[in-house]
């Protein structure tokens, strides 16, 4: 972190010992108060707990064991679910923050970027301190800037990289060495650029992201329609941000998610991470940012740092276990409920709920006394995991507290912060605090429908292989563009190439279209028959395939497997759409692939049809053809030349073997009268 920031945060640092006092009436409560959680009254669904990764400005990188640590969710690791990463103003730097974003996100990490400065080229040289920006923007240059975000954000999607959102500025209130915004010029960028920005990509456009919640910036948008409409996200910052300003109404209530992407608590001090019970402020920042401020999601500065969760050395401080706590247990897509904020001195409290019957509860004691306190959560319980953080415990766990009905009773200890996993009745148990995220998709889909299109340059774009094979980008045959993906290796017809679908999106129940274009170019057959199916677990568990769309194919030429108006088995979970061939094991080719809207019809290409015994395909048979079928013959290259017919001769409704012997027949008999006259 700069010097200058460091220094003011420490100024403000008081602020945040502050921001924990109940400020207003609505948040105080009586001592010993039961603390009652209410399941049936939801908030803001949560997007993930995370922090920022960036080589560029340490000058080292993290290590794949300090990547496991942070965003697995296994013992002894963080369970972060958000990456943060650096659009460089260089975009020759732009592969530094490539690997481990590639790494965070295999283990189900949300990656988002923000720019500090546009290129160099584009940008005056001001030097005009906090509020006039060591940088500004050229005036006629808006829409270069805007060319080098989308360039950004096109690069990362091409690394591999499911870019979720890009933000305008990093901190434009508060830019001595970047780049300076005022509140009317970033809503007016936005309001003319902000599509440009994430044209042709999935990318979401997140709006500047404040250094302390200044409300101008927001505001500005707000009162922009074209600039709110432009925006996809907010984000902010919490540097100093007093508790009481963390409740900002017109924002919560604008129907879009609301991301503090920047923070350290309660300083930056060297070696201040074991420092207790100075660390539990970050849980209590945490829990102000979540009740107060609504946030769907909560990111630290630095990761690995002698003031961050994890220190230099890979081990996680007690910062980073406060906010395990949190990070642990709630998980992305679980909604905050309410319950008894106070229900003592100095005690902060917020609940969530899962989708497997769960409720989890957050408890903060920040006061030198510890005591009993009693949750009621709104349904019969069967069973209930603690984990806690304490001076000298570090998320210690503790296995079926005791209950009865609906609540139990527990203690807080003094400087103490308790996650307790409920399970109701009829819920699922969580032994374990490790449930796989599954790579982040983007829920809405694109201006044509595409929840996603995968065109296969330069990524694999999360398909693998399907069985013993393996998927790998080629440039031999593609069907558009300049690569497409290739299944090798083999072993049974089914083996193939596969990609997981998130139930988020592709709703069990419901319609929705696919199409996949598919090639082969090596075996002894003319035609190939090509089958697009979906895997996935009935409401039993067990596992069950349905066919989504199949179309032969001959060689060398694509073929579209589509189905405008798939329906998703009711019940069905764990999907998985792959391709197969319905016989033989050779390598074959896919392109093109996209899920859509039901109905979207996609553009593929043209069925091949030919008219018997027209070898040279010039739509007729003559002389030429007898003339080249009988060099195919003396060459014994024949059954290629066979391989481009394509009529249904013996009138069974559909191309077969049993059509391709008849054609056969007839060349041969035509070859046979050539050579006789």
């Amino acid at each position: 972190m700069k010097t200058a920031k460091s220094a003011m945060s420490a100024l403000l640092s008081g602020l945040i010992l502050a921001a924990a006092m109940p400020l207003v009436p609505a948040y105080e409560a009586d001592a010993a108060s039961m603390c009652v959680v209410n399941p049936s009254k939801t908030y803001q669904t949560i997007k993930g707990f995370g922090g920022i990764n960036l080589p560029e400005w340490v000058g080292s990188d993290m290590t794949s064991a300090q990547v496991q640590k942070a965003f697995g969710n296994g013992d002894g690791e963080l369970g972060l679910t958000i990456l943060r990463i650096y659009v460089s103003d260089d975009s020759n730097s732009w592969s530094r923050a490539v690997p481990t974003a590639k790494a965070a996100q295999k283990l189900g990490a949300t990656v988002f970027a923000t720019p500090w400065n546009p290129p160099a080229s584009i940008r005056n040289t001001v030097n005009g301190g906090l509020k006039g920006g060591k940088y500004q923007l050229k005036k006629d240059k808006w829409a270069d800037y805007a060319k080098h975000l989308n360039n950004y954000c096109k690069y990362m999607e091409g690394q591999g990289i499911n870019l979720y959102s890009v933000s305008v500025q990093n901190e434009p209130d508060y830019a001595s060495e970047w780049t300076y915004w005022s509140a009317s010029d970033l809503a007016s960028f936005i309001a003319q650029y902000g599509k440009q920005v994430t044209s042709g990509t999935k990318v979401k456009l997140m709006s500047p992201e404040s250094f302390q919640y200044k409300k101008d910036i927001y505001n500005a948008i707000l009162g922009n329609s074209q600039a709110f409409n432009n925006t996809d996200l907010f984000g902010t910052h919490f540097y100093g941000t007093q508790r009481s300003q963390m409740d900002f109404p017109s924002l919560e209530n604008c129907g879009k998610e609301i991301w503090m992407t920047e923070v350290y608590v309660p300083n930056s001090e060297a070696n201040s991470n074991e420092r207790w019970p100075e660390a539990l402020q970050v849980s209590e920042n945490i829990h102000n940012g979540m009740v107060v401020g609504n946030l769907s999601a909560y990111v630290w500065w630095y990761i690995r740092r002698n003031y961050s969760p994890m220190n230099e050395n890979g081990t996680i401080s007690k910062r980073g276990y406060c906010m395990a706590q949190y990070s642990k247990f709630v998980r992305p897509g679980d909604v905050r409920i309410d319950a008894t904020e106070q229900p003592a001195s100095n005690v902060y409290v917020s609940a969530y709920k899962n989708n497997k019957n769960q409720v989890t509860i957050v408890a903060v004691n920040k006061g030198s006394d510890g005591y009993a306190q009693q949750f009621s959560v709104g349904g019969n319980i069967s069973d209930i995991d603690r984990w806690r953080t304490t001076g000298s415990e570090n998320l210690a766990k503790t296995d079926n507290l005791e209950y009865t009905g609906e609540t139990f009773w527990a203690q807080l200890p003094a400087q103490s912060v308790s996650t307790f996993v409920v399970t109701l009745e009829g819920g699922s148990g969580n032994n374990q605090p490790s449930d796989p995220v599954t790579p982040p998709e983007n829920t809405d889909p694109d201006e044509n429908g595409y929840y996603f299109h995968d065109t296969f340059e330069g990524s694999t774009c999360y398909w693998e292989g399907h069985g013993a094979a393996e998927a790998t980008l080629s440039g031999r045959s593609p069907y558009k563009d300049k690569e497409a993906l290739l299944s090798q290796n083999r072993e049974k017809s089914w083996n193939g190439l596969q990609k997981s679908l998130s139930t988020n999106i592709f709703k069990p129940g419901n319609e929705y279209s696919f199409s996949v274009c598919a090639e082969y170019l090596e075996g002894d057959t003319p035609t190939q028959e090509f089958v697009l199916s979906m895997q996935y677990a009935d409401s039993a568990g067990e596992t069950k395939y349905a066919h989504i769309a199949q179309a032969t194919a001959v060689k060398g030429q694509y073929v579209q497997l589509a189905n405008p108006n798939f329906k998703i088995p009711e019940g069905a979970s764990n999907l998985l759409i792959y391709v197969e061939t319905s016989e033989g094991t050779g390598n074959f080719y896919i392109d093109e692939a996209i899920g859509a809207v039901s109905g979207t019809k996609v553009d593929g290409p043209s069925p091949v049809t030919f008219v018997l015994g027209d070898i040279n395909r010039d739509g007729s048979v003559d002389i030429f053809d007898l003339i080249a079928a009988r060099r195919a013959l003396i060459t014994e290259k024949f059954a290629d030349n066979i391989s481009a017919l394509s009529a249904d001769v013996d009138m069974s409704g559909e191309f077969n073997v049993a059509d391709t012997l008849l054609i056969q027949k007839y060349i041969m008999g035509k070859i046979t009268d050539f050579a006789q006259s």
